[in-house]
C-alpha cells in the first residue's frame, strides 16, 4: 500500500475491512457502529440544544411579563422560532443516520478527483469533486487525495458520508 494510501485510510479512519464490506455494496459492523455513534451524538446534541433555547425562551418570556416589555416577549418569540428550526434540523440529521443503518448500503462514486480550494474561513473550504458531485471535507481528507487522478469513493446511502476510498485502476 502506497503513502498516499495510508494518508487517506488514516484521514477517513477506515480499515482494509471497511473497504472490502464497501466494495460488496455494504457497510462494515465498524462503520455500522460509528453511525450509531453519529446518530446517539446528534440526539444528545439536539436534545440538550433544544433544552437550552427552550429554557431561554422561558425566562425570556418571563422577564417580559414582570417588566412588561414586548421586546422580551418578541425575543422570547424569535428564540422558540429558532428552537423550532434547529429542532427540525437535528431531527433531519437523526432521520438521515437512522436511513443509512436502515438501507445499510453504500453508495459508490468513481472517476478523477478534481480538489476545489474555495476562498473563505468556513468548514466547506475543501472540496472534492467526482463525477459532477461535490463533497465536502476536512483539510486532512482533502490533502490525502491526488489532483486529477481516478479513484473509487463509497459513501453512506442516506446521508453521503464518506466512508472510505481507493485509487482506481
Amino acid at each position: 500500500m502506497t503513502a498516499a494510501a495510508n494518508a487517506l485510510e488514516a484521514a477517513l479512519g477506515f480499515t482494509e475491512a471497511d473497504l472490502e464490506a464497501n466494495r460488496r455494496g455494504k457497510l462494515s459492523p465498524a462503520q455500522i457502529m460509528r453511525i450509531k455513534r453519529r446518530r446517539k451524538r446528534t440526539a444528545m446534541v439536539g436534545a440538550l440544544l433544544f433544552v437550552c433555547l427552550t429554557l431561554g425562551a422561558t425566562l425570556l418570556f418571563y422577564l417580559g411579563q414582570q417588566n412588561r416589555s414586548l421586546i422580551l416577549h418578541a425575543a422570547g418569540a424569535m428564540l422558540t422560532v429558532i428552537n423550532a428550526l434547529l429542532a427540525a434540523r437535528a431531527g433531519r440529521a437523526y432521520l438521515r443516520v437512522g436511513g443509512d443503518l436502515k438501507t445499510g448500503g453504500v453508495d459508490v462514486v468513481a472517476g478523477a478527483v478534481e480538489r476545489v480550494l474555495r476562498p473563505g474561513r468556513g468548514p466547506g473550504n475543501y472540496v472534492l469533486r467526482i463525477a459532477g458531485v461535490d463533497m465536502v471535507v476536512s483539510r486532512a481528507v482533502f490533502v490525502g487525495f491526488e489532483h486529477l487522478a481516478a479513484y473509487r469513493v463509497y459513501r453512506s446511502a442516506v446521508s453521503r458520508v464518506l466512508l472510505s476510498a481507493e485509487a482506481a485502476s
